[in-house]
């Protein structure tokens, strides 16, 4: 099983691919399970998975907003301990996954959503 992690711009139901800051999809399987445990906040629900994604996710404005305000409330390095705590990774991934998914959220606008694939 590949986890290789795709990030998307979504625009005008245009895919425009952005970097994957060099993570692994388990990383940010992790993030995402955290989001939904811990904040309540479903980033899957909407996501246009096929058979071959072995996750996906799909940001959208106001998702992004609740989100950034999260993850602003504490300090990088910190939260990415947390969330790691059950999983068998470096916190120091789980941070720079963090890093670059605030990067991606603080630019989404109303007609933009961020979808994570990992394959």
């Amino acid at each position: 099983m590949s986890q290789i992690a795709a990030f998307y711009l979504i625009k005008n139901n245009q895919r425009h691919e952005l970097p994957d800051g060099g993570c692994s999809g388990e990383v940010y399987t992790a993030i995402w399970d955290w989001c939904e445990c811990e904040l309540d906040i479903d980033v899957r629900f909407c996501a246009p998975q096929t058979e071959d994604t072995l996750d996906c996710v799909l940001i959208d404005k106001p998702v992004a907003a609740n989100l950034l305000k999260a993850f602003q409330q504490q300090e990088i390095p910190q939260l990415a301990a947390k969330i790691v705590a059950d999983w068998d990774l470096p916190a120091e991934a789980a941070a720079q996954g963090l890093a670059l998914l605030v990067s991606y959220l603080v630019h989404l606008r109303e007609d933009t959503a961020l979808l994570y694939e990992m394959v």
